[in-house]
């Protein structure tokens, strides 16, 4: 597949070809298996190129997670003006399952490549994620405790356990396993909500 050349375009889409372009290579090599000069050539700009928008690959892998977090907070943003928590939860998951797979991937990127950053990128991502994902989420169900909708409970363990039913589907390989988004969602969120035991 041809990949777009950005020697004639503009420094933010030139950044954001390289974010777009990185971040899919970051997620099918993983983060040593990446080379600063492979990336300048997938994105067609030199490697002198690539290290004046970025000062390492550190700094790269950090925009590409930084990015993707950005993205997913604006969903959740929206999701939250939903008139209910469920249906802002519903909202938030069914955004994030409609992302591609190599952008959901990200999600999982993050984990599994961390211990490969300086303890100093570690720390910002680890404020950064909770800042623009896990503490949103804390929040929404936090104000479904408070409006009474949901009992009284542990938000950041809630959060996990939803985080946990979401999590095999951010491998870009089980995305074939949704029979759809509405039925995947509809099921993670039914037992979320109200368990698994009949009636």
């Amino acid at each position: 597949m041809d990949r777009p050349t950005v020697a004639a375009s503009e420094p933010h889409d030139v950044r954001e070809t390289i974010l777009q372009e990185s971040g899919r290579l970051f997620v099918a090599r993983g983060y040593h298996g990446l080379a600063m000069r492979e990336l300048a050539e997938a994105v067609g700009v030199s490697k002198a190129a690539l290290y004046y928008h970025y000062r390492d690959k550190e700094d790269l892998f950090m925009a590409v997670l930084t990015s993707n977090l950005d993205r997913i907070e604006q969903v959740i943003n929206e999701a939250r003006k939903a008139p209910t928590t469920r249906l802002r939860i519903e909202q938030m998951v069914q955004a994030i399952f409609q992302r591609a797979p190599e952008q959901r991937a990200i999600i999982r990127l993050a984990s599994q490549e961390m211990d490969q950053l300086s303890e100093a990128a570690r720390a910002e991502f680890s404020r950064i994620y909770h800042e623009k994902f896990i503490g949103q989420i804390e929040a929404i169900i936090a104000e479904g405790i408070q409006s009474g909708e949901l009992r009284p409970m542990n938000t950041s363990l809630a959060t996990w356990l939803l985080l946990g039913m979401m999590y095999p589907f951010f491998y870009a390989a089980h995305a074939g396993e949704m029979t759809s988004f509405d039925e995947t969602t509809d099921l993670m969120l039914a037992i979320f909500f109200d368990g698994a035991a009949g009636s």
